[in-house]
């Protein structure tokens, strides 16, 4: 770690207890936004946010692992996640040209290749930090992660097995990434239990939280998809902004905090 050993790191500081509940009023009235202003017609800035909020977060991202280039580890890994983050936009404009400038379905397309992809990079990213900070990892932390993982890949599983002989594809490729997601709600959660006691704990937290939203937000779409009820006016798209937002957060309290 720069500047730092990792035997001197000490717990400090508050989460920011204001700023969460600003981002969560942010959040609701993005919401209330595209409820009200649905973009069934026309485009509108809610079309955009959930491209704009994963483009901040990249960004932000790609900050702190230009900051700490020389470390041994953040360097890489915050690039990997800025990588993951600027794949989701990626995937999200192809979504939005898909949807207005062709008549194809933007599900299942190209663009869900840009979604996949930010998957290993951001496991690269939980992983190296995991294993450079807690090389000892306990067994129960180590069958934790599967097990996390599973639970939320059965409970995708159980709401839309009925339609498995009606929708098959939509469900397998659902169910993959849903495992996916799960896997990196899993690590992230892990990786909140390894730092919970040094300075990064509440970086940590919050990214582990911003995570599971951003992993609720991701298994509710795709059951969306799979039973045909996703709109552009949906909850869960304000998840995935929420979700965005605690992640840029946590990526700023880390740039802060050392």
């Amino acid at each position: 770690m720069v500047g730092q050993s990792k035997s001197s790191i000490n717990l400090k500081g508050s989460i920011g207890l204001k700023a969460i509940i600003l981002v969560v009023i942010v959040a609701l009235a993005h919401q209330f936004y595209i409820m009200e202003f649905p973009d069934d017609e026309e485009m509108t800035i809610a079309t955009f946010s959930y491209s704009i909020s994963s483009l901040v977060a990249g960004i932000a991202a790609f900050v702190v692992a230009k900051r700490y280039w020389g470390s041994e580890v953040f360097g890489k890994t915050y690039l990997s996640l800025a990588i993951a983050f600027f794949f989701i936009v990626a995937g999200d404009l192809t979504y939005i040209y898909y949807d207005w400038f062709t008549d194809e379905a933007p599900y299942p397309s190209i663009a869900d290749v840009f979604f996949l992809l930010f998957y290993p990079f951001a496991a690269f990213h939980l992983v190296k930090n995991i294993k450079y900070f807690k090389k000892d990892l306990s067994w129960a932390r180590k069958i934790g992660v599967p097990i996390l993982a599973g639970m939320f890949v059965a409970f995708f599983a159980f709401m839309s097995i009925d339609l498995i002989e009606e929708e098959p594809f939509d469900f397998y490729f659902g169910l993959l990434f849903v495992l996916a997601s799960a896997v990196i709600l899993a690590l992230a959660i892990l990786g909140a239990a390894v730092f919970q006691d040094s300075v990064l704990g509440q970086a940590w937290l919050l990214l582990a939280g911003g995570i599971f939203i951003f992993t609720v937000a991701d298994v509710w779409y795709y059951y969306l998809e799979v039973v045909g009820e996703y709109t552009g006016e949906h909850w869960v798209n304000t998840l995935w902004v929420l979700g965005n937002a605690l992640i840029i957060f946590a990526l700023y309290k880390h740039k802060k905090t050392i």
